[in-house]
């Protein structure tokens, strides 16, 4: 059978290519919709979407992520018969809540006009609401693909969906439809996407056999719905809580500015681990299945891994959001443009919680990530309804600034008590961020030379600095040398013959 590593590593490489078609393509579309819109309009879509995050959060009930945890297990034991069982009633769980979230989306539609004061977006919500469909069904087939390790379909169908989104959105823009056609155009996207996931849900639930452990609807309910409240919560600490504040108290156009300030950076910093976040679940639930004993050292890697890929990219960003929003997004967006300097500052905190959340869900402690998540909510909404009504987009910063700084202390120690020999690779950590300090070779380059050129010039100058300062330091050890050199994807050698020398 081939080793859990390998077939990671390989998984990896396709969701990594995929993942950066997405996000050009994510980039592109955002340039599009925020100029298409205006600062009002995006300021009004930016609601609707927060509100369709929570949509999506609520009606999966966490059953993605309990086939996350299950399948693998299922795949080990060649429970194929029980695993497909499971994966139908994920689906009916999953319609279910769909359901019930349209009706109440339609029936909510006077008070989400007086709660927002903007005309006509209890519709825009509803439709939105009743849009998401597609991509309910998507995530859920998505979560199946990568339980199994099977990113290649899902790299084409996510890659193809995002096609779609921008060929829709540059047809519903300009005719008109505004910010429910924003909406349409996601829908067609994931619509797409769905179709082509569905046609591998078989083969990859293949296991043999007939017989196997069942999981029955307590243990995944028990597991699962944890997740429900911790993904609401998770929303609440991450931006949404902020964004549905401004968008009561304060205009659609701070709205507008707050989203776009933390959304991009969000995006970009949550490329590595957005990307192989499923990927390292299921390897690790796996891995853990074989031997208790390997969580501390998969935490140990994993923070290698974020910080050895995400340190230059969070200096390297500070120093050009100002130019990406001039050149980028318009002069209207301007003040977005020191909120999204300090959220890439702020975010890169936020990796230092990453490994040991993941850590308690291996574990099955889904409860204890509950518990955290709420008192880290109720900090953060306090302190909106504190400071939001009255500082609007830089009371809003502050919030997320303090949750996400108490993040990983909270989490240290409860993951503490079930690995007593926790260790976070702080050296390691130092010696990414100091040699991520050659990026700042950029900073004259911005001064000198103006508008796009200057952007592109910056950025290739502080990705050559940072390779070299990364040799010089010698970063990259062995292991995560070899680990390059091994995937599967154009260039990786090369790479991997750089850091040797």
């Amino acid at each position: 059978m081939e080793s859990t590593t390998r077939r990671i590593g390989r998984a990896m490489a396709w969701s990594v290519a995929a993942r950066s078609l997405r996000f050009v393509l994510g980039f592109a579309s955002s340039i599009v919709v925020v100029r298409g819109l205006g600062e009002h309009d995006y300021g009004v879509l930016s609601v609707a979407r927060s509100m369709l995050m929570f949509v999506v959060m609520v009606a999966g009930v966490g059953t993605g992520q309990a086939l996350l945890k299950f399948l693998p297990a299922m795949r080990v034991a060649g429970s194929g018969a029980a695993a497909r069982r499971l994966v139908r009633r994920v689906a009916v769980v999953n319609l279910a809540g769909w359901c019930s979230l349209l009706a109440v989306a339609l029936l909510a539609r006077g008070w989400t006009e007086r709660v927002f004061h903007v005309e006509g977006i209890g519709v825009v919500v509803a439709a939105g609401v009743a849009l998401a469909l597609f991509e309910v069904f998507f995530t859920l087939g998505g979560q199946v693909l990568n339980a199994n390790f099977d990113a290649r379909r899902l790299a084409f169908a996510s890659a193809a969906g995002h096609v779609v989104y921008l060929g829709a959105l540059v047809v519903a823009l300009p005719a008109g439809l505004g910010v429910i056609g924003v909406l349409i155009a996601a829908a067609a996207g994931n619509a797409v996407a769905c179709v082509l996931v569905a046609g591998r849900l078989g083969p990859s639930l293949s296991y043999g056999g007939t017989e196997g452990e069942e999981f029955g609807g307590t243990r995944i309910l028990r597991y699962a719905g944890p997740f429900a409240a911790i993904g609401i919560l998770n929303l609440i600490v991450w931006r949404q809580s902020e964004t549905l504040l401004l968008g009561h108290f304060r205009s659609p156009e701070e709205t507008g500015y707050f989203d776009l300030a933390y959304r991009l950076p969000q995006t970009i910093l949550e490329f590595v681990p957005g990307t192989v976040w499923p990927l390292v679940m299921a390897g690790m639930s796996e891995a853990f299945a074989r031997d208790k004993s390997s969580i501390r050292l998969a935490i140990d890697r994993y923070y290698r891994m974020l910080f050895l890929l995400c340190a230059p990219i969070c200096v390297l960003g500070a120093v050009l959001a100002p130019r990406i929003v001039d050149v980028m997004f318009g002069g209207a967006m301007a003040p977005a443009a020191i909120p999204m300097q300090l959220f890439f500052l702020i975010f890169t905190v936020s990796f230092f919680a990453t490994p040991l959340s993941m850590s308690l869900y291996v574990l099955e402690k889904t409860h204890v990530n509950l518990v955290v998540y709420l008192v880290l909510a109720a900090v953060n909404v306090g302190l909106d309804l504190l400071l939001i009504p009255k500082y609007g987009v830089p009371g809003a910063v502050i919030p997320v600034a303090i949750a996400i700084a108490l993040q990983p202390l909270a989490y240290f120690i409860v993951v503490r008590r079930d690995v007593p020999d926790l260790r976070i690779p702080f050296g390691f950590i130092g010696r990414c961020f100091l040699a991520s300090a050659s990026v700042l070779v950029a900073w004259p380059l911005l001064r000198w030379m103006p508008g796009i050129g200057g952007l592109v010039a910056a950025g290739l100058a502080a990705g050559v600095a940072v390779a070299f300062a990364y040799r010089a330091a010698r970063i990259p050890g062995r292991e995560e040398i070899d680990a390059v050199g091994a995937l599967p994807v154009p260039g990786a050698g090369s790479l991997a013959a750089f850091f040797r020398r």
